[in-house]
This record gives structure tokens, C-alpha cells and sequence, in this order.
């Protein structure tokens, strides 16, 4: 059983709107199942591979709510820093 405490900073409480973030910060995250496994990538990195679905939610909404628990001014800053990185 997992417990994701810190859910309700997380806008909507949605991890379709954690992922929206993450890949607004470039992390161009990939979600996939083959044949019973999941597969997670950041473009074309691998970050988990597991037989569990919930192993991945885990990894999404924890990924999506550190960035969500940043104050909006330290947001700007990575939102900033990822544009400069990127261009």
C-alpha cells in the first residue's frame, strides 16, 4: 500500500496534470506496457522499469509533487533556467 502524503499540492490532485509539469520542464516523460511491464522514460533515457503500475504512479507523482512543492519564485527560476538550457 502506498500513501502519497503531499498529494494535495499537487494541482488537481492529477497525475495526468504532474506529468503536463514535468514535461513542461522538459523531462519529455514516456509512459508505456509491454507484455506486463512498465517502462518510464525522459526522452530517450530510461528511468524504471517494473511489473507494477503503482511503482510508477509513485515515480510520477513523486517527481511531479518536489516541483510542486517549490515556491512559485524558485518555479520561476527553473521554468527560466530550463528555457535558457534548452534554446
Amino acid at each position: 500500500m502506498q500513501e502519497l502524503k503531499w498529494l494535495e499540492i499537487l494541482p488537481e490532485q492529477s497525475l495526468d496534470v504532474g506529468v503536463r509539469l514535468l514535461n513542461e520542464l522538459k523531462w519529455n516523460l514516456q509512459v508505456r506496457e509491454v507484455d506486463g511491464a512498465w517502462f518510464v522514460n525522459a526522452g530517450h533515457q530510461p528511468l524504471l522499469k517494473t511489473s507494477s503500475r503503482e511503482a510508477v504512479e509513485a515515480l510520477l507523482y513523486g517527481l511531479a509533487i518536489a516541483y510542486s512543492a517549490l515556491p512559485e519564485k524558485a518555479m520561476a527560476e527553473v521554468r527560466k533556467f530550463v528555457k535558457e538550457s534548452t534554446e
